[in-house]
């Protein structure tokens, strides 16, 4: 579509459009209240800001969209289940630059691993596993070839993360 910014900076960036849907790649558009109406009728909005997509006023009633004119990242769990996302602001001003759902007993940056339910087989094939920052980061050395790949979501490498790398893998 003409006003999906974020096929445009995908476009940009050289990341062929058949990965996109691969990967689970998605788009927020600049506006306060398209995901609230779109989700409204089949969620509650209260589970909605639980699940980390909806943030409540800070005064007065209501809430808005957490991820607003953002690239998203599907983040998921060791199963597979999709527990979080990341954005990746569109505009040079959209502040902070990556965005996170908030922690929750689902998603805990320092337990995930971006990457980790896709690259499982690939890290237990190659006997090893490649450690990258962010999302971008993991996305080049897949398209690099290198499918042993997870990300730690711009944290610094915590206790958790490594213990879960040295379950699967000794490299």
């Amino acid at each position: 579509r003409p006003d999906n910014a974020a096929a445009r900076y995908l476009e940009e960036r050289g990341v062929p459009a058949e990965w996109w849907k691969t990967l689970g790649l998605g788009f927020a558009p600049n506006a306060w209240d398209t995901l609230g109406k779109a989700l409204s009728p089949a969620f509650p909005e209260d589970l909605l800001i639980e699940a980390g997509l909806l943030q409540a006023r800070s005064e007065g009633k209501g809430a808005y969209d957490r991820f607003r004119d953002r690239l998203l990242f599907v983040v998921k769990d060791e199963r597979g289940r999709p527990v979080g996302f990341g954005g990746r602001a569109l505009s040079p001003e959209g502040e902070p630059k990556y965005l996170n759902s908030p922690e929750s007993p689902i998603f805990s940056k320092k337990r995930l691993l971006y990457g980790l339910f896709e690259g499982r087989e690939a890290i237990r094939k190659n006997d090893r596993v490649v450690l990258v920052e962010g999302y971008f980061d993991h996305l080049a050395l897949l398209r690099a070839g290198l499918q042993e790949t997870v990300a730690s979501m711009g944290t610094a490498l915590t206790p958790e993360q490594a213990e879960r790398l040295r379950r699967l893998c000794p490299r």
